[in-house]
């Protein structure tokens, strides 16, 4: 079978920017063509995606024509690979999936943009194309996120919250986050600030369970931060 040859790329036709660790770490390793296949349009798709939100749904994405016509050839059958692929996609980190209440599943690209989008959707703070939310159960319930809590602890989720959250969960575990959270509101110091001064004292002097840190951690109740010269006590 002859292969058609191309003509070339047209002038001034849009162009398409990925990540060079798709290509430099990426590529090198993964060996299911459907993966490769759909992490690459799928970042396409989400790179046309104008707005605060940079997603696209995976019911979207598996009707993409020129997509499908890629995983013809697969053995699985079109459908079937795509959503092999996706699903691998999402479980290497390339790709970050949020599944919805009706079914569907929102996929963002795992980058700054991405993983800062990702607990504002989750927390309600953004919110997702045709009303739908983060898929919640009866039987159920997902762990709290850092987001989340401080939502319901704090106050509104701004941006540059959102990104310090972000920034926080690749130092501390999301636990120590959610506890730090927890304490400003106990303390009536309902602020980011006093809860990332609380984390960066637990990770130098230990948590109550001394798991991180050199230091022999105070009980909580003495554990009082920086701050404690503002809170008001009986």
């Amino acid at each position: 079978m002859t292969t058609p040859s191309f003509e070339g790329f047209v002038a001034g036709g849009a162009a398409v920017t990925l990540p060079a660790q798709l290509l430099t770490e990426l590529l090198p390793v993964i060996e299911d063509d459907a993966e490769l296949r759909v992490t690459l349009y799928a970042c396409y798709a989400i790179g046309r995606v104008r707005g605060a939100l940079r997603a696209v749904r995976a019911s979207a994405l598996a009707n993409e024509g020129p997509l499908l016509r890629t995983l013809e050839r697969d053995a699985r059958g079109a459908r079937s690979a795509f959503k092999a692929g996706l699903e691998a996609a999402v479980a290497r980190g390339t790709l970050l999936g949020c599944v919805l209440d009706d079914g569907d599943t929102l996929v963002l690209v795992n980058n700054e943009a991405g993983r800062r989008s990702l607990p504002r959707i989750e927390s309600g703070a953004l919110a997702v194309p045709g009303g739908a939310v983060p898929a919640r159960t009866a039987n159920f319930e997902r762990p709290a996120r850092p987001a989340q809590v401080y939502e319901q602890e704090i106050g509104v989720l701004s941006p540059s919250v959102a990104d310090a959250l972000a920034r926080a969960s690749e130092r501390w575990p999301e636990e120590w986050i959610i506890d730090a959270l927890r304490l400003a509101a106990v303390r009536n110091a309902r602020s980011w600030r006093y809860a990332e001064a609380v984390l960066e004292r637990w990770e130098t002097e230990g948590k109550d369970d001394g798991a991180t840190g050199g230091g022999t951690a105070r009980p909580a109740e003495r554990d009082h931060g920086p701050y404690d010269r503002f809170i008001l006590r009986s």
